[in-house]
């Protein structure tokens, strides 16, 4: 068994010119696969990142991010509202053969997928604190990996915070994660 240490990896912003990647990358959902497969090189309002394997050029995981905003109501009886910027994941995806690996052989290991997510956070708070200054990172996330992002630190929206409501969400828990 190869560990998630043993691998070199390369994080590169997706392009027309390395979009060859997405080809056989399947993380098991369906509707997160289109979306990398066919809407993620021209969506414009967001940048994927393509964690790549040095020694095959497969396909990792991408995550995909924005700006975004979550909207508090501070008093509801006078109707204030706070918008606190934020950045967004909007995607976060790991191949189903990049998946459960551990990091190192320790039995308490964290996984590579929870290693990669750990590093896109730190350079989501560097983009952060030299480019834009948002306080919080937002995502919506699928029932089943809502566990590993309270383990990144995440945490559930609270009464009086509320963000995107379109219908790619349905379903999903809105979690976010305090950069200060």
């Amino acid at each position: 068994m190869k560990y998630g240490e043993e691998y070199s990896v390369d994080l590169q912003i997706l392009t027309e010119e390395n979009q060859k990647h997405m080809e056989g990358f399947s993380c098991g959902n369906p509707s997160i696969d289109d979306y990398f497969h066919r809407k993620a090189i021209s969506d414009r309002t967001s940048v994927t990142y393509l964690f790549i394997n040095r020694d095959d050029n497969q396909l990792i995981a991408c995550v995909t991010i924005a700006c975004s905003a979550i909207f508090t109501d501070n008093d509801m009886e006078e109707q204030f509202s706070t918008i606190l910027s934020a950045m967004e994941v909007k995607y976060l995806a790991t191949d189903e053969r990049y998946q459960h690996i551990p990091y190192t052989a320790e039995s308490k290991s964290p996984s590579l997928s929870d290693c990669l997510f750990d590093y896109m956070l730190d350079h989501m708070g560097e983009i952060s604190h030299t480019k834009i200054g948002a306080s919080k990172i937002v995502l919506y996330a699928v029932p089943k990996a809502v566990g590993f992002y309270r383990r990144h630190g995440f945490k559930e929206f609270g009464d009086t915070m509320y963000g995107d409501e379109g219908y790619f969400v349905e379903g999903c828990k809105p979690m976010f994660f305090d950069m200060n």
